[in-house]
């Protein structure tokens, strides 16, 4: 059983500790492994400040490509709504419209543009565009007002903070047949396309 040189019992200890030497080097390696509490909460500090200076720039990163995007889709929009002008002289009473599927409009069956093509004319591919911004559950699509007259339309979104204009905030003026906008509802980040 026992060693001659360190008397220690070969028998009671593990295979790898055959020799103090060993033993006695692996203590001091744990002793070296372990970070004391200073360095981990100075650690714990400096992430904390790292997350407090990039979480803000993140979230400005992410909001004004938020807003980028839903202005790329609201000049898609204005692009169909102009084609919907040309061809039939007066803008859609609805976004739905644009899809040829709205029977309420004039681009429906049977009906003629004044290009000469039959309706319904798809003016938009796909379905359109949700409002990233959107505020009404039932209604994602961007805002949408025409002028009573037909020949001016507006598209908005309300933007970051989702508060703004809303449908009774653009109305057609009585005297001059234009849609005007109450700038006293408006917010600084509202997005408003102008056809």
């Amino acid at each position: 059983g026992t060693d001659r040189e360190t008397g220690w019992e070969s028998r009671k200890l593990p295979a790898i500790f055959l020799c103090q030497k060993h033993f006695e080097r692996i203590i001091r390696m744990r002793k070296y492994q372990a970070f004391s509490l200073i360095e981990v909460i100075i650690t714990i500090g400096i992430l904390l400040i790292l997350v407090a200076v990039v979480t803000p720039q993140f979230i400005g990163y992410l909001n004004r490509s938020k807003s980028a995007r839903a202005l790329m889709e609201m000049q898609s929009l204005r692009t169909a709504l102009q084609s919907y002008y040309a061809d039939w002289g007066e803008y859609p009473s609805s976004l739905e419209s644009l899809k040829g599927s709205d029977g309420s409009d004039i681009n429906k069956a049977g009906n003629f543009s004044l290009t000469g093509v039959q309706g319904p004319i798809d003016y938009i591919e796909k379905d359109l565009p949700q409002d990233i911004f959107w505020t009404d559950e039932t209604d994602k699509t961007y805002k949408y007002k025409a002028s009573t007259s037909g020949n001016q339309a507006v598209l908005w979104s309300n933007g970051i903070n989702k508060t703004g204009l809303s449908l009774g905030d653009v109305t057609t003026s009585v005297t001059t047949g234009k849609l005007t906008i109450d700038e006293e509802e408006r917010d600084s980040d509202d997005l408003v396309v102008e056809i």
